[in-house]
């Protein structure tokens, strides 16, 4: 028996792996979509589409001369135009002998499809199980909040600080800060005569105190001056919080759910909730270049083909929260000016648009070259290090 669960684990671990492949190939299959569909609307030559680099796994050629290609290595992707690495090309088709105006369009449509992308996304995300928001699904006349906290309220912030994903403030953490800033120590007569229990052999009280809540109520936005159990240990000193009437955590006298948003509010709220992680990303960007964050947050594909597996594993709904991080994460990314990306090669058609005259197709290939090596180095190395901690 342990040998066929153990085979049966095997398959399944494999299985989401290969889903979460197939995930990352959707992520490129996007992105170079929509290079391909500026380039077919502005009238580029297009050699091939390819999902992937290495060897080609699967290729179609089409009646116009366009090859399809699917390939080994599920790193990337491309879109080949006539001409786009060469100088002298006289095609009038090709990359390079085409407006500035255009090839910026061209360049700048993969990361705009990932974009919009990432929107529908975050849709789907926000109005089939929500993100950031709770909701109070059960409360009875047992709990703290009994008579000033209704079920369906929505809970939207702490003592007029909201909740926001982009800070990392959510209703755990705006609680905690709540707590620490106004009962570090015990406010009270007498510890003693307060709700009393043990825990890893230590004794802890409860207190219960005042804490105002955001909430939507009714399609409004209210303050309601609701409760909070802070916890003491034996010295007065906040050991933490709690939301229950007891310690017993799972009495459901207080449920809190995340709250799934409605169509319209996801309708609504799906762009800016896209735009505030391409916000995120850009700010981890920063912490990375000034030092204030580890190379060890990174990932190339085969630490972002672990974690969606991993986490599908643990629940689809891991995954429904990955499609428009990674999603924004590529729109952006590919927008940096870091040679043998899309934003590096709109620098230099810029220049060109500007100086009106083009750059040495040698020197930028050659910056190219180097560049793509030296991104997939530092994208092996990350990976490595990711392994091995």
């Amino acid at each position: 028996m342990f040998n066929i669960l153990s085979i049966s684990s095997v398959f399944s671990s494999i299985g989401y792996i290969i889903l979460a492949v197939i995930v990352l190939l959707f992520m490129v299959l996007i992105h170079e979509l929509g290079h391909y569909t500026a380039g077919k609307i502005l009238k580029f030559k297009i050699n091939e589409f390819s999902v992937g680099f290495g060897p080609k796994i699967l290729q179609k050629t089409k009646k116009n001369g366009e090859k399809i290609s699917l390939r080994a290595l599920p790193l990337g992707g491309y879109c080949a135009f006539e001409g786009e690495d060469e100088e002298g090309n006289v095609n009038p088709d090709a990359f390079n002998n085409q407006k500035p105006w255009k090839r910026l369009i061209v360049l700048f449509y993969g990361a705009f499809f990932n974009f919009l992308s990432a929107i529908i996304f975050s849709f789907i995300l926000l109005v089939s199980h929500g993100y950031d928001l709770v909701q109070v699904k059960d409360i009875t006349a047992d709990s703290i909040n009994y008579g000033y906290l209704y079920s369906q309220d929505v809970i939207v912030g702490i003592d007029n600080t909201d909740i926001d994903f982009v800070k990392d403030d959510n209703i755990n953490s705006l609680i905690s800060d709540y707590v620490k800033d106004n009962y570090t120590s015990y406010l009270g007569e007498d510890l003693s005569k307060e709700y009393d229990f043990k825990q890893d052999n230590k004794t802890y009280y409860m207190d219960k105190q005042p804490m105002p809540y955001n909430i939507r109520r009714d399609g409004k936005e209210i303050v309601v001056d609701g409760y909070i159990n802070v916890i003491y240990d034996t010295n007065g000193k906040m050991a933490g919080w709690s939301l229950c009437e007891t310690e017993v955590t799972d009495k459901g006298d207080f449920v809190l759910v995340t709250y799934r948003y409605t169509f319209l509010e996801s309708l609504k709220e799906a762009v800016p909730f896209t735009c505030k992680w391409a916000y995120k990303i850009l700010v981890i960007f920063g912490q990375l270049i000034t030092g204030q964050l580890s190379i060890k947050s990174l990932g190339g594909p085969v630490t972002t083909i672990n974690m969606i597996a991993s986490n599908a594993q643990q629940s689809l709904v891991y995954l429904l929260i990955l499609l428009p991080l990674i999603a924004v994460n590529l729109a952006v990314f590919n927008l940096l000016p870091i040679p043998a990306l899309d934003g590096f090669q709109m620098i230099f058609v810029l220049i060109e648009w500007i100086r009106k005259k083009p750059i040495n197709r040698k020197v930028i290939n050659a910056i190219n070259n180097i560049g793509l090596l030296v991104l997939l180095g530092f994208v092996i190395i990350i990976d490595v290090v990711q392994l091995i901690l």
